[in-house]
């Protein structure tokens, strides 16, 4: 009887030191893990308003200017203040022998409306890379790039598009 108990008692310690070891819960206590939350989840989204291709061509290096607003995940309220610290640009494809694309420049569209609210739609001016002090030219064909909305040096949202010149 002894015995019995003194195995007892020896089981009821193994089962108690793998519990505080982690290898299976105490009886009676249940364990609660915490997940972090998916910070994609309550990224800003960025849209893509309007593409104009015009004036660039095949065979010259014209800006293709692209329409974008970035708003919040957590409110839904568009971003504003932005300037080029803020968007970044992958290029993924381009047509055989075509160069990268780069962001130019980035500048704040106006309302033009009186008393309406500020316009937080942002223009960014899309060219052929430069090489050497050359710029390349656009070729016929479909670009598709990501563009990242960078904030405090973080890429933080992206949005793939694509456009033909």
């Amino acid at each position: 009887m002894k015995r019995g108990i003194a195995a007892l008692g020896i089981i009821m310690l193994l089962v108690l030191a793998a519990s505080v070891a982690g290898g299976y819960p105490a009886p009676g206590f249940s364990q609660v893990s915490l997940k972090k939350p998916d910070p994609q989840l309550f990224a800003p989204t960025i849209g893509i308003i309007q593409i104009k291709i015009a004036p660039a061509a095949p065979g010259n290096s014209e800006p293709v200017t692209v329409g974008v607003k970035v708003k919040s995940a957590a409110n839904q309220e568009d971003i504003c203040g932005l300037n080029e610290t803020n968007f970044k640009l992958e290029t993924i494809t381009v047509p055989p022998g075509g160069a990268a694309v780069i962001i130019e420049d980035v500048f704040a569209t106006s309302s033009t409306a009186v008393n309406q609210p500020i316009d937080c739609n942002f223009w960014l001016n899309l060219a052929p890379t430069w090489f050497q002090g050359q710029q390349y030219t656009w070729l016929t064909g479909t670009y598709t790039v990501k563009l990242w909305y960078v904030k405090d040096g973080k890429q933080i949202s992206s949005k793939i598009f694509s456009f033909r010149v």
